[in-house]
């Protein structure tokens, strides 16, 4: 069985070959063997035996069994899946008052089979954060806290809360 690997484009960087039984930590070390990656978010692939075509993405041991499971359902025994460095964006709209201080609670999962703490910055003084890290444990969500100065006009900003994960 074997899993064809890309980085976002239309070509193919590596070909990992597993065992029908392969554990998600053997499969991780082929990979950055494979890729010459150290440290990756996940892997992204599509069933495609769903109706919906929608990508499913595979971050640790937990959710292995299902990629497994639709590798091992390949005719071709063949499984395309998209490495990935980190996080999708996660996109919110957020409706503040005019002149008033407002706070917004942003609930955020943890993506991961173990519990994670990530350290958190925005790209605007618009947005101020509670706190510079959150430690969210495995399987739960975790708040992210945002602060804004009074609105005196409606107006439209995009501001990006980052997560980086440490300690």
């Amino acid at each position: 069985y074997s899993y064809v690997v890309f980085r976002g484009g239309t070509t193919s960087v590596a070909t990992v070959n597993v065992r029908e039984n392969e554990a998600w930590d053997a499969f991780v070390g082929k990979l950055q063997t494979a890729t010459g990656v150290g440290k990756f978010y996940g892997v992204a692939y599509v069933d495609p035996n769903e109706a919906e075509k929608k990508a499913k993405i595979c971050r640790g041991a937990a959710e292995w069994a299902d990629c497994m499971a639709c590798l091992l359902r390949e005719t071709d025994k063949e499984l395309e899946v998209d490495l990935l460095d980190q996080p999708p964006v996660k996109p919110y709209r957020l409706a503040l008052k005019l002149n008033k201080k407002e706070k917004k609670k942003i609930s955020y999962p943890n993506p991961y089979d173990r519990s994670v703490t990530f350290q958190l910055s925005s790209s605007s003084d618009a947005a101020h954060l509670k706190d510079t890290s959150v430690t969210i444990p495995q399987g739960e969500k975790g708040p992210i806290v945002l602060s804004f100065p009074p609105v005196p006009e409606p107006r439209t900003e995009t501001i990006i809360v980052r997560l980086h994960e440490g300690g």
